[in-house]
């Protein structure tokens, strides 16, 4: 067949034509005005931090909140703007490092482009008031400089590391900042209630015992059958904890109701990725697990799962948490809920690349392994609740967390369990 000349012409218009609409009904919804920053309601809920001649104070605005700021709905694009305002005292300059608040966010531009619709004009205004928004640095000696850094969308609770560099020094904070979008475990719970007055351990002698002493496993409900071990603890303040694994790609998990149930279905069903994939409930201390967080992979068929639980200790003024941490590596048929992941056997395995990988985060100071968790090995085989095997050497990792930034080099191994064997012997 011969396709003349002015049939080309006439083609190429109709692709022009049928593109420009597929782009126009596609494209923004048309700017509206926005509201001035101090007439938006999202400083209500800002958090203030300070150290030293430096304060910092933050604040995420909700999909409203945002729309209303910025004139359009950036949350449709997975977008999240932070506000961050810096007090400077000091008598030097300072650079805020905003690779460190999100390594992939956006530029001014790059968001206001997401979000273009409207005439040529109507994109330049856009372009100019994105970019005023932004902050800017440096953040010069006995000034106040703030403005928005944008985002990639995280839901339920959001770790945000302000990292504030010098020709002197590099001083950090780390905020944990909720945000009102998905329901989850520790969105139901104020974590900080558990315990009225948890128990103080101020020596490393008395921490390694009170470790070794609690449960060896999860539970189930009825507290009759049990479940995986519990072979992590993370001690520190919450905000650098959750700052250190939400910095190496953990999520928290979305609480199981009709929402998240039908998301985790769509992805079982396309084989995609779903960051707050619900997990199922298991029990320590009579109760389901405080915080759920996931490591999402390309799939949600394969993922890292993590339960943490508050315990009712103190370890020098900072908040112990026990848990349990297995790689899902596949589905199965279950009779009790149709399908559930399997788990990789070596547990070990698992336990101690988180112990790596949080390695990178720089917040965590030290670790160690304590006794305290289910040995099992292919003589003497345990099984989790749906069931799978698993195999472990027993032990605990503890890991200790802290604000200031720790290098790789500078990471202490406390050496417990080596302690420990030798002394038992040289009993011998």
């Amino acid at each position: 067949m011969n396709i003349h000349t002015s049939d080309y012409r006439t083609i190429k218009i109709f692709m022009v034509v049928f593109f420009s609409l597929v782009l126009t009904a596609c494209g923004a919804p048309a700017w509206k005005r926005p509201i001035p920053v101090d007439q938006v309601d999202f400083l209500t809920h800002a958090r203030t931090l300070s150290d030293g001649d430096l304060t910092v104070t933050l604040a995420v605005p909700s999909k409203e909140e945002t729309e209303q700021l910025f004139g359009t709905s950036l949350y449709a694009d997975e977008i999240q703007p932070v506000w961050i305002k810096v007090e400077n005292n000091s008598e030097d300059h300072f650079i805020l490092m905003k690779t460190g608040v999100d390594p992939d966010g956006f530029s001014p531009l790059e968001a206001a482009y997401q979000r273009h619709s409207g005439s040529k004009e109507t994109k330049q205004e856009m372009n100019l008031f994105f970019y005023s928004m932004d902050f800017k640095n440096p953040i010069k000696a006995g000034h106040t400089t703030s403005g928005f850094v944008f985002t990639n969308l995280d839901e339920g609770h959001k770790a945000v590391n302000i990292d504030l560099l010098s020709d002197n020094e590099l001083i950090t904070f780390s905020f944990v900042v909720r945000v009102e979008s998905i329901l989850t475990d520790y969105s139901l719970i104020d974590i900080d209630s558990i315990y009225e007055t948890p128990i103080e351990i101020d020596s490393e002698s008395e921490l390694q015992a009170v470790l070794e002493s609690f449960p060896c496993c999860t539970v189930n409900k009825k507290g009759d059958k049990r479940g995986d071990p519990l072979n992590i603890v993370m001690i520190g303040s919450k905000e650098d904890i959750f700052s250190a694994l939400i910095r190496r790609g953990w999520h928290e998990t979305e609480f199981t109701h009709a929402a998240s149930a039908w998301k985790t279905t769509k992805s079982f069903a396309f084989g995609s990725s779903y960051r707050y994939s619900p997990i199922s409930a298991l029990y320590v201390f009579d109760r389901p697990q405080d915080i759920g967080l996931q490591r999402a992979r390309n799939t949600i068929h394969l993922r890292n799962h993590m339960r943490l639980w508050r315990t009712p200790y103190n370890y020098q003024g900072y908040e112990i948490y026990l848990g349990q941490i297995s790689r899902d590596v596949g589905v199965k048929f279950n009779k009790r809920t149709v399908t559930t992941h399997a788990i990789d056997p070596d547990v070990d395995d698992t336990r101690n690349n988180l112990i790596g990988d949080l390695a990178y985060s720089q917040s965590m100071s030290k670790f160690a392994f304590v006794r305290g968790s289910q040995v099992s090995t292919l003589q003497d085989t345990h099984y989790n609740l749906t069931p799978d095997p698993y195999y472990s050497d027993g032990l605990r990792a503890v890991m200790f967390f802290e604000s200031r930034p720790t290098t790789l080099d500078k990471i202490d191994v406390l050496k417990w369990e080596q302690t420990r064997v030798q002394q038992e012997l040289n009993e011998n």
